[in-house]
């Protein structure tokens, strides 16, 4: 049994093993951490990187977000065996990761103020950039254009996911409609949105009711 230990509250970076674990039927485990105690809990070891999320299996643990992720779509036939392919599955991932790094001083700062002085900059300066840039790498990988590599991957449901954050109105001061900048990207993410096998997952329902 696969064991996967997160805050306890829906974020990309655990959701997308989840979803990717559940679309594959691959039995998993959810150990949700409180906020307010994981300082109690990182002290007590057990973290290989001291922060989450950590993933257990064959008694063994294991961290850091694309490498757990990229397991779990491996064990769910959500991986690329081609190189090139799973280069793109990677680069998605990598830019999920770029992103969030781009937006996290917005989210940490507790002063509203400065929170929306930091977030306008980071609509100002990155938002359409790095979202122009998946989009790019959308055109420029799939040939069908419906996937990123050709296939329903890990790729799509990171894409999906991340997309589904910026445009889910918990960011404040970023407006829910940017993304039809992107007529691509935007109809792409709703295609995604419509595919029953993956919006009839029970993670997935979760993560868009809260």
């Amino acid at each position: 049994m696969i064991k996967l230990y997160y805050f306890d509250f829906n974020f990309w970076r655990l959701d997308v093993c989840r979803l990717t674990l559940s679309y594959g039927n691959i039995p998993y485990e959810y150990i949700k951490i409180p906020r307010a105690t994981w300082i109690k809990r990182k002290k007590q070891g057990g973290f290989p990187f001291g922060q989450l999320p950590v993933m257990k299996f064959n008694n063994k643990t294991y961290g850091q977000t694309s490498s757990i992720a990229r397991f779990c779509a491996r064990k769910a036939n959500l991986y690329e065996k081609k190189p090139e392919k799973s280069l793109i599955i990677d680069q998605v991932l990598d830019w999920a990761n770029d992103i969030t790094y781009k937006i996290a001083p917005s989210i940490r700062e507790k002063n509203k103020a400065k929170q929306l002085k930091l977030r306008k900059r980071f609509v100002k300066i990155d938002l359409d950039l790095w979202f122009s840039f998946l989009e790019n790498l959308l055109r420029n990988s799939s040939n069908k254009k419906k996937f990123f590599t050709d296939k329903f991957s890990l790729a799509d449901i990171t894409a999906w996911r991340l997309i589904y954050w910026f445009c889910s109105e918990k960011l404040d001061g970023i407006d829910k409609n940017f993304i039809h900048k992107f007529s691509f990207l935007n109809q792409y993410y709703h295609d995604i949105s419509e595919i029953k096998k993956f919006n009839e997952l029970g993670e997935y329902k979760k993560i868009i009711s809260n």
